[in-house]
């Protein structure tokens, strides 16, 4: 039984599914599903049941669990308690919403980040912004840039960074100034998990429009391309359709688009790397809020 095993096998706990634990986890699927056999193999029972829908944990692999977490936290403090005799030595887990378009530059921000602080170990996981919210309060994440619809408070330490509309794109002019000129046409969008989507579905629904057709991208480049030749239009975040990829098509604002949000958020009791972190984004913020005690921390 080696640390890695357990992670992968807490990840596919957490995750539901091989699939995702394995993009999580920055491995090949087959790679971790034999690591997790291996362990099965080890401890002599079989942890999980897998079906066509997923996995899910079976009894002897539910009372392993909180074991596992238990010995990944000791690993962790013992790396802690020895880094922490190097002067500078850090290790920094960020995460974000896995498509923020331009409202944060998360290249720039990471690369920025490691060459102030070259001792820093970092850790940067992307993913939808309700499953770093909970990654937040769990002490997985130090921090995270995570979108939420116009007004909501997604955890209690964030800072607002940027709140902006949704517009219309599409490969010519279109004739649509509102949300109830949408129903019944036909739209390209992000999957269900986005929050981009579900920002758009819950506005969608209380103006009580309907989509003739959806067809869902996880990918931006997907979405524009299916735009640029006609398929659909698509309804997204302004600094989404701000980028390179869709300067070429025709921006529509409406006037009741939704608006979204994008949060720098901590955990609770954030490190001296995340609060260094959270401390580029002051001098960037367009509009900003403090909410919760994150401002103290700052």
């Amino acid at each position: 039984m080696d640390v890695r095993q357990l992670e992968f096998f807490i990840a596919v706990a957490e995750e539901g599914t091989f699939t995702r634990a394995a993009e999580r986890s920055f491995v090949s699927q087959p790679g971790l599903s034999a690591s997790i056999r291996s362990l099965e193999r080890e401890l002599g029972t079989q942890l999980f049941t897998r079906g066509r829908h997923g996995a899910s944990l079976t009894s002897p692999g539910a009372g392993f669990r909180p074991r596992a977490e238990r010995i990944l936290e000791q690993v962790r403090d013992a790396q802690r308690a020895v880094l922490g005799d190097e002067p500078g030595r850090a290790e920094l887990r960020i995460g974000a919403e896995q498509c923020l378009g331009g409202a944060v530059d998360i290249v720039d921000l990471l690369t920025s980040f490691a060459g102030e602080h070259p001792t820093a170990d970092l850790e940067f996981v992307q993913d939808v912004s309700s499953r770093l919210a909970p990654m937040l309060d769990e002490g997985r994440l130090d921090v995270a840039l995570i979108a939420a619809p116009a007004g909501s408070v997604p955890v209690n330490n964030s800072l607002l960074l940027r709140r902006e509309p949704f517009v219309a794109l599409s490969h010519d002019e279109v004739p649509y100034t509102s949300l109830a000129d949408l129903q019944d046409v036909r739209t390209v969008d992000f999957g269900d998990t986005w929050e981009a989507r579900r920002v758009l579905d819950t506005a969608l629904t209380t103006a009580g429009v309907t989509r003739r057709t959806i067809v869902e991208a996880n990918d931006v480049h997907m979405l524009v391309d299916l735009v640029t030749r006609g398929f659909g239009i698509a309804v997204v975040p302004e600094s989404i359709a701000a980028k390179q990829a869709a300067q070429h098509l025709v921006h529509t604002p409406l006037s009741d688009a939704p608006e979204w949000e994008v949060h720098l958020a901590t955990c609770s009791d954030p490190s001296p790397s995340a609060r260094a972190f959270a401390r580029m984004f002051v001098p960037q913020a367009e509009i900003v809020c403090f909410r919760g005690d994150l401002a103290v921390h700052l």
